[in-house]
């Protein structure tokens, strides 16, 4: 049975409340943790401060209770006369609630709000091998980089 699904901006306030949220950071962390950064652990302080300066801004997927969410960070590219850009820090959606397309709504959505924003570009990462790195190439997302990440003690 497919879930109903909302999508819409929400604060990082809404986030942390949301009583879902233990499973979906599970979740999220099952299919996205990157091991050499430890477990994942939401820092919402950070996140708070980051929203109230207007560099991050929130959609979430609520079915009824929050069931995804994606997360854009705003700034300018100096190298690019200040371009400005926006780069999804997170996305995710539980499988159980991926049915009907919620997960490229979801998508479309963050497109739409990165306009919104000023944007003239999306970037997005995925996980190698990932699920959402099948999809984005047959959604108009073209490959520009590869990302090499090094633990360091």
């Amino acid at each position: 049975m497919a879930i109903e699904t909302i999508i819409r901006a929400c604060t990082v306030a809404e986030v942390e409340q949301a009583g879902a949220l233990p499973e979906l950071l599970a979740a999220y962390s099952d299919e996205s943790r990157i091991p050499e950064l430890g477990e994942v652990d939401a820092c919402f302080a950070t996140y708070r401060a980051m929203e109230a300066s207007g560099a991050l801004h929130i959609l979430g997927v609520f079915g009824p209770d929050l069931v995804g969410l994606a997360s854009l960070l705003v700034y300018g590219l100096p190298h690019y006369a200040g371009r400005r850009i926006c780069a999804m820090e997170s996305f995710f959606v539980e499988p159980a609630a991926r049915s009907h397309g919620t997960g490229i709504k979801l998508l479309r959505a963050t497109e739409a709000l990165a306009l919104e924003l000023g944007a003239s570009a999306l970037m997005v990462s995925a996980p190698v091998g990932s699920r959402l790195a099948t999809v984005l190439p047959r959604s108009g997302y073209r490959e520009t980089n590869q990302v090499f990440l090094k633990g360091l003690a």
